[in-house]
């Protein structure tokens, strides 16, 4: 690998650990050029004027788009596949952790060879066995913006409404059951979130971003818990962080239930 190369995984990841790490026979494909944006306002929309920045514009291009520290919002990226069409999957490699790149056709994590469908996010080439998560853009060829939602959810999960997902127990029956659990990514949030019935019948709503580099947790029933792929940190359904390098919780939500269902608070 090429010092150049070394110095832009320092760079991304924020540590020599990993890079360390890195085969030497790593494929001579780089992360896609990292370009700092301002979180969105409530709308969740981040527009990028595409003509501005060459390495998205050409097609077969793409960037890297890079949230203020500190965000919770993971890196996203923003792919030119061809002519007026664009996709955005998350940046990260769901494999170790690497800074993702795009070969024109297909996103490729430079470190292990790992590849993904640019637009579903499914991985096309282990070693990575988990999706990237997507992202809804829409591109405007007259204006030539392309306008990504970082706040859009699943259509058949409930949204966020004065701040609170409910989650009826008619919809969610699992949620009645001790031990139970639902998981989805509601619009006006944009991330995923678990909630869990614990065994002492109270409620538990946690978020689904690792605080070490912003993967996507999932439940893994083998520790009944939340284990992070790109780095293998595990946290309980209450979101304490069990087993690093991940060294602080998962950012919680209050939930309450009443005879309906459960109400979560997003803040």
């Amino acid at each position: 690998m090429s010092s150049s190369r070394r110095d832009f995984f320092k760079k991304v990841l924020g540590t020599g650990a990993v890079v360390a790490g890195l085969p030497a026979c790593a494929p001579d494909i780089d992360p896609a050029p990292v370009l700092d944006v301002q979180m969105p306002g409530d709308d969740g929309i981040v527009a990028l004027v595409v003509q501005r920045y060459p390495d998205l514009s050409r097609t077969g291009g793409a960037v890297t788009l890079r949230f203020p520290g500190g965000s919770g919002q993971e890196n996203l990226l923003v792919m030119h596949p061809s002519a007026d069409t664009y996709s955005v999957l998350s940046a990260t490699c769901t494999h170790v952790g690497c800074p993702m790149g795009f070969d024109g056709t297909e996103a490729v994590c430079p470190c292990h060879l790992s590849k993904f469908n640019a637009t579903t996010g499914a991985v096309t080439h282990e070693p990575a066995t988990v999706p990237l998560k997507t992202y809804v853009c829409t591109y405007n060829a007259g204006t030539q913006v392309l306008s990504i939602n970082i706040k859009a959810g699943d259509t058949a999960f409930p949204s966020v409404e004065n701040g609170k997902v409910t989650l009826t127990f008619a919809q969610f029956p699992d949620l009645q059951n001790t031990g139970g659990m639902v998981s989805g990514r509601p619009t006006g949030y944009g991330k995923t979130i678990f909630v869990f019935k614990l065994e002492d019948g109270t409620y538990s709503a946690v978020d689904s971003i690792c605080p070490h580099q912003q993967c996507e947790v999932g439940f893994e029933s083998s520790i009944d818990g939340l284990l992070c792929p790109c780095h293998a940190s595990t946290f309980t359904k209450t979101g304490t962080v069990t087993q690093g390098p991940a060294t602080s919780d998962l950012k919680k939500f209050t939930a309450a239930a009443d005879a309906s269902g459960v109400v979560v608070t997003i803040a």
